[in-house]
């Protein structure tokens, strides 16, 4: 049965949405939620104020992963600067490496020495480069990768993939977010993410 991580990456405004978004996860089905570890540095430099408020130290972090235990799902979250590794390393069950970062020798071989299982984009996880994705990727395209990190938001999409190459592909990565914002609000991410209701109907279709 595939493991369904949901990425919650930068989709929510401060801890407690967080914290909400976990257990709306949790209670869709999914076996894992997933954030990103990202600097400040990175943060600055991006054209999006908002990552410089969302921005996760190590308090955060730990608050993050009880909440997870509380909710019952596995906390994992990508490291994208390679300081990020010993501050996760408590906390995390294994690793998941963006495609930005998959040559990234300083982070891979941080990941390398805790010993841990690696969900690599564009080495072991299948994954576009374009975000979000221009089409729909080849048929032939999840051959040879345990795993799928989606960017293509129709859980038809989804589902019929897994269906296709239950026999290989065992971890999928869907970018979530809430069923309802405010208005005056869009979620980062919103162009790639599913709700979280049809997170629950993704769930359902994948897991018996």
């Amino acid at each position: 049965m595939v493991f369904v991580c949901a990425e919650i990456g930068v989709n929510f405004r401060n801890l407690n949405e967080a914290d909400e978004m976990i257990r709306e996860a949790a209670a869709a089905g999914a076996d894992a939620v997933k954030f990103q570890a990202y600097s400040m540095e990175e943060a600055a430099r991006s054209p999006i104020k908002h990552l410089a408020k969302i921005q996760l130290g190590p308090m955060d972090i730990r608050y993050l992963y009880w909440r997870c235990r509380a909710a019952g799902v596995e906390l994992m979250v990508t490291p994208m600067y390679p300081e990020a590794v010993p501050m996760l390393d408590p906390y995390v069950q294994r690793w998941k490496i963006r495609y930005k970062d998959r040559e990234n020798r300083e982070i891979l071989d941080a990941i390398e020495k805790t010993g841990k299982p690696a969900l690599i984009s564009g080495k072991n996880v299948f994954c576009s480069p374009e975000y979000p994705p221009a089409k729909y990727p080849p048929s032939h395209s999840w051959v040879n990768y345990e795993g799928y990190s989606c960017h293509i938001p129709f859980i038809d999409h989804m589902s019929g993939t897994i269906r296709m190459y239950e026999d290989t592909l065992e971890y999928l990565e869907v970018h979530v977010k809430r069923d309802h914002y405010p208005d005056n609000y869009c979620p980062i991410d919103n162009a790639v993410s599913i709700t979280m209701s049809e997170l629950a109907e993704l769930c359902r279709r994948l897991k018996p």
